[in-house]
Parts: structure tokens; sequence; C-alpha cells
């Protein structure tokens, strides 16, 4: 699976993923993150020029539209960039014209993004590309100095954590030492890295990590289900884990903010 394109090796999972939208998986991951990149922007001023690097549907480039920000998604995926265009028809005429959807390649960003903006995110795409060093290094070159990058990755822990919670212990014991998974998009050979790693590839592109959070800790193993009656109590705990140790280190996602330092081009 190493040498296939990247969006050809998510390709088959985008009606899975799709299945799973507003589910209580994604709800609190679209949620926890929307808040942990929120609490970093007012350093920032704005509003600000955001690249949403692999914007799948466009939640996040959405949630920082309405919020004022100008933000540019790209993803090489046709059904995700029209279901994100779907999706932002919907909105206020201001908020979509601070939108824009475009396909583009993360790891081969023209030069019209090289230094061009505040806030780069990159959620739930570096695991499906072939280096974690090469993906740091391209979000960099796309972030101007003193702004920042927001970079969700898979955590290398949560691999035996899921496998764990839902009994499959044979699964469980060999996850101990596994550097992949097999996803529930049906995305074999999936990498995983841990947090301390994600911080190293950064600080080897010359990029400062600011803060590090855990995301989707208590939640990781449950299926389908649909946000209940619940949920803000789910949610806060969610969030609560994600600040603290030793509860972010064994969260599934990794959610890092860093900041690319005017010493540093």
């Amino acid at each position: 699976m190493a040498n296939v394109p990247p969006e050809e090796r998510f390709e088959s999972g985008i009606d899975a993923w799709l299945s799973g939208l507003g589910m209580v998986r994604d709800a609190v991951r679209q949620e926890l993150v929307s808040r942990q990149i929120s609490a970093h922007l007012s350093a920032l001023g704005g509003p600000l020029r955001v690249l949403d690097a692999g914007c799948g549907q466009g939640t996040q480039a959405i949630a920082l539209a309405r919020l004022g920000h100008e933000v540019v998604g790209i993803d090489l995926s046709d059904a995700l960039l029209e279901t994100a265009r779907s999706t932002a028809a919907a909105e206020p005429d201001e908020v979509r014209q601070r939108l824009t959807f475009e396909v583009g390649d993360v790891l081969a960003l023209a030069d019209g993004h090289i230094e061009n903006y505040d806030l780069v995110c990159c959620h739930g795409v570096a695991m499906y590309l072939p280096s974690l060093e090469e993906t740091v290094g391209v979000l960099a070159e796309a972030t101007r100095s003193g702004g920042l990058i927001s970079l969700l990755t898979r955590n290398r822990a949560g691999i035996a954590m899921r496998a764990g919670m839902t009994g499959r212990w044979t699964e469980c014991i060999g996850a101990f030492e596994a550097r992949t998974y097999d996803n529930r998009l049906g995305i074999e050979s999936v990498r995983a890295d841990e947090p301390g790693e994600v911080q190293l590839a950064l600080e080897r592109a010359g990029v400062t990590t600011i803060a590090w959070y855990g995301v989707r800790l208590f939640t990781d193993h449950w299926g389908h289900e649909p946000p209940g009656n619940d949920f803000p109590d789910l949610l806060a705990a969610e969030e609560e884990a994600g600040h603290r140790d030793p509860f972010r280190s064994v969260a599934a996602l990794t959610h890092t903010i860093a900041r690319v330092e005017a010493t540093n081009r």
C-alpha cells in the first residue's frame, strides 16, 4: 500500500467516512479541534488567511470562515469537495465569500501557497501520506513567519487502546509494537505517530510546538452512535482528558499547535 498514491488510498474509504459525519466520534473530533485551535488564534490578530490542507468535507474550513477568516480548502477528493461546497452553500453570503475550495495535493502545493498563510491546518491527513517529515516540511513552507500550524495525527498508543476497549485481545497484544493499523474505513497500513515524534518532525522543520492535545479518548471505540442528550457532558469529559496527562498521551488522535518562527526562515 505504500506505493499507492494518497488519493487512491483514501478513495476506497470515502463512503464510510461520509456515513460517520455527525456521529459521536466525528462530533467529538470536530468540536475539540475547533476549540483547541480557537484558543490560540487571538495572538495572531485577524482576520487571518487560512489554508486547510486536506480539508475533506470542509467542517473546519467552514467553522473558521464563520469566525471571519478567509479560508482556502484543498483536497484531492472530488466527492469530499462537493460535500464541502454543498454544505458551504447553506451558509450566509458573508461566510461563503470567505471560502474557496479547490482540488489540490497537500504534498505539491503551488508557488502561490508558499509563506502565504497565517494558519495552516492539516487534520487527519498526515497518516495517509508517505512521510511525516515531508508533510510537516510542506506545511511549514506554506506558513508565514509567526504563523501557526494545526496538525492532527493518529496517535500510536491509540491503536492498542481501541483494540483493548473493544475486547480484541490478540490484536491488542500485537498493537503495542505496531507502527501501522487497518482503520475503520477499510484502509490498510495507516501510519500512527507518537506525540514526541510529531514534535521532533516540527522541530527539524524549524517549527516550535506551543501546545498539544489528545482528541477522542473515551469514545474512539464507539460505533456510529448519534450524539445523545448527554453530549455536552461527554464533550466536557473528552476536552478535559485532552488537556491532561497521562490521558492525552493515549487518546486516539494528537492535535499539535506549532509556530513558525521568523528566526528559522
